[in-house]
């Protein structure tokens, strides 16, 4: 069969039959694919099944879904193996899928998200330059729809560098994205702490802007995880006021109403809790505004409720103040038998109480509750 014998109506409705509840026609419907994935091309029509709006929500899942899985399988290359993925296939995949991650809803992002770490992992930088200033070069002034894309995108390739090890190949990577990035990335995080500024009555924009500060923050930590770059050394004053405006910061018109869902600005506190912590345990003589965010972060963790939709928030809040408590340096401002007392009394037991949405869960269904913990 030739790429162009594979049509989107085909391909879509091989696709929908994967979802169907008859094992028969799952089965048919994987080996065709299977038998048509070899063909050259055949991604493309693939690619164009996820973008287009008028496929269906099911059937676009499941073409993200079988793309996420065609790249996990044929994208990695290896010298013992024949490459079975054409260098036009290769090159059109790498030309359409940062536009695609851009436009496509938050469930397929995560789909797609995944290829594009694999991608990123085998090819970033040697055979992929542009990723980078592609993305740049897409990031808007206005539209943060848009710019949540780019920088989920941005933070799908750099999040593998938080758990790498060390290596020329690594830094080399870390290096060329800091030297294409990190103007843009300041842009863009010193315009979003002001449009949240000036839309602070707009629950929809702020909505928006706040998960864009989650993932700047997310972004922050990727570029900070390996060692402290001289940009983010030079500009640490900066980052850390902004940092420490929002863990202070509250504002009813975002508030979360389901206590079991963290909202956007839970995310924001919990994801600055989680660079504090990395700071503290890294770079402690550079970070000289740490006894400020001691005092913050404790007196935060004082206010805050024992709802679900707080618990990462308290999770990272605490393991900063733990890594800050077991240098010696720092560990006077805990020794204190009131400040002991006060630990035990507005923040430990507090957050051993078991919420009543988890004492009905436990009486309605407990394998259930058992399972969810």
């Amino acid at each position: 069969m030739s790429a162009s014998a594979t049509s989107q109506e085909a391909l879509a409705a091989s696709l929908q039959q994967t979802l169907s509840p008859n094992a028969q026609e799952r089965k048919q419907a994987e080996q065709y694919l299977s038998s048509i994935e070899q063909t050259a091309h055949f991604v493309v029509p693939l690619l164009q099944l996820v973008s287009n709006q008028a496929s269906g929500d099911n059937v676009r899942f499941a073409a993200a879904l079988y793309f996420k899985n065609f790249v996990k399988r044929r994208w990695p290359q290896s010298e013992d193996a024949e490459d079975t993925l054409s260098a036009d296939d290769r090159q059109a995949v790498k030309r359409e899928i940062v536009s695609l991650m851009i436009t496509v809803p938050k469930r397929l992002q995560l789909q797609i998200g995944e290829a594009v770490s694999i991608i990123a992992d085998n090819d970033f930088p040697e055979q992929w330059p542009e990723l980078i200033s592609t993305l740049v070069g897409k990031l808007s002034a206005t539209d943060y729809h848009v710019n949540n894309g780019i920088l989920q995108t941005a933070h799908t390739v750099f999040r593998e560098w938080r758990s790498a090890f060390r290596s020329d190949r690594l830094y080399t990577k870390i290096n060329y994205v800091l030297g294409q990035f990190t103007d843009a990335y300041m842009q863009v995080f010193v315009t979003t702490d002001r449009l949240i500024d000036q839309h602070a009555g707009d629950a929809a924009a702020l909505g928006v802007l706040l998960h864009s500060l989650m993932l700047l923050c997310q972004i922050y930590y990727d570029l900070n995880c390996q060692d402290l770059p001289p940009f983010f050394e030079d500009n640490m004053g900066a980052f850390m006021d902004t940092f420490h405006k929002y863990l202070v910061y509250d504002n009813a018109v975002v508030a979360s109403s389901d206590d079991d869902v963290a909202g956007d600005l839970e995310e924001v506190k919990a994801s600055i809790c989680e660079i504090l912590e990395l700071y503290a345990q890294r770079y402690e003589e550079e970070f000289t505004q740490l006894p400020r965010f001691v005092d913050t972060v404790w007196k935060m963790l004082t206010t805050l409720g024992i709802a679900a939709k707080y618990d990462t928030v308290v999770s990272r809040a605490m393991a900063f103040l733990c890594t800050v408590v077991r240098n010696p340096r720092y560990r006077s401002m805990f020794a204190a038998n009131e400040t002991l007392t006060l630990i035990c009394e507005r923040i430990v037991i507090p957050n051993t109480a078991m919420p009543v949405a988890d004492e009905e869960l436990f009486e309605d269904d407990p394998l259930q509750f058992v399972r969810r913990d």
